[in-house]
């Protein structure tokens, strides 16, 4: 007979990681679908209104609403739980972490490239991005801005407010920028197709997660009020399945020695990034981790498909 003194399989005093990770996954849905409705709703409205300025006006319009939506979001949810987004300046004593935020992922990246050329595998197909090798580097520098003033933002507010602050109220340190880790990079690697990094999860991640924090539940559940001592592993079987799948999804993805250095940078950025924010109190230093790799990985793609520097 069980001794759990709660029925709930996720009472939030006996099974607080557990607790937090499926407010987490609620957060990133309610996230989700903030997005895919900034979205519409921005672009119904570029469609009735027509404004002079071409694509860097209609982005920036864009990337506001969404950013004005998200940030919204986050705020209350971070405000309703208590939870501190720490804002302050990077000091002396974070030099170590600024400097690895920035050289790290951009460093990764040139890896990467060098190791895909030497192996056949050009960086511009490992991201699965293209640039004609005559193309303009005005609109190329306009959409990479863009990219950015969305997507690093994005990042700190899914990755670090939501699902890391999360994480925090139950365990902290190390152990929090693990579980940020690995909880975001099923949400937004390989989201696009490939082994690639999304500021924004898709449905079928969010899906995923979801039937992960059930199954998870039905197991603790079992855990709990089974009599007979082979139910909580046959409850475990569900939870399991995804993250095998999960897995499986992510080698078949891979496909090489590049491939591998290519995801494997998202995940060490994304590891990064929990990391140096857990032992700092500033949100500037993930931002500089997001920035490097997205910098990095534009620069690539682009000197991967015109030839601009070099053989890449």
């Amino acid at each position: 007979m069980s001794t759990s003194r709660s029925t709930f399989p996720l009472d939030p005093e006996e099974r607080p990681l557990a607790f937090e990770f499926v407010l987490a996954v609620g957060a990133a849905t309610g996230f989700y679908v903030a997005f895919r409705v900034v979205a519409a709703a921005s672009s119904r409205l570029r469609d009735l209104v027509a404004l002079p300025g071409g694509l860097l006006v209609d982005g920036l319009l864009h990337g506001t609403a969404t950013l004005l939506g998200l940030g919204l979001l986050v705020g209350a949810y971070a405000r309703r739980r208590g939870i501190e987004v720490r804002l302050a300046r990077p000091t002396r004593d974070d030099l170590p972490a600024v400097a690895a935020a920035l050289a790290v992922p951009a460093s990764l990246v040139a890896l990467t490239a060098l190791v895909g050329d030497a192996t056949g595998a050009s960086y511009g197909s490992l991201a699965r991005t293209s640039y004609a090798p005559d193309v303009a580097l005005g609109p190329v520098l306009v959409v990479t801005g863009l990219g950015l003033f969305v997507g690093v933002p994005s990042y700190l507010l899914l990755c670090q407010v939501l699902v890391q602050g999360s994480f925090e109220r139950a365990v902290g340190g190390d152990a929090a920028a693990t579980l940020t880790t690995a909880t975001t990079a099923f949400l937004l690697v390989g989201t696009q197709g490939g082994t690639g990094l999304s500021p924004f999860p898709d449905g079928g991640r969010i899906a995923g997660a979801v039937l992960f924090a059930l199954a998870g539940g039905v197991a603790l559940y079992a855990t709990d009020r089974a009599e007979r001592r082979w139910v909580p592993y046959l409850a475990a079987v569900p939870a399991l399945a995804v993250v095998g799948a999960t897995l499986l999804s992510a080698v078949a993805a891979i496909g090489s020695v590049a491939g591998a250095l290519f995801a494997g940078t998202q995940l060490v950025v994304l590891g990064l990034a929990a990391l140096v924010y857990g032992r700092t109190d500033s949100l500037a230093v993930p931002a500089l981790a997001y920035l490097s790799l997205s910098l990095a990985h534009e620069v690539a793609v682009f000197a991967a498909e015109t030839g601009a520097v070099g053989p890449w």
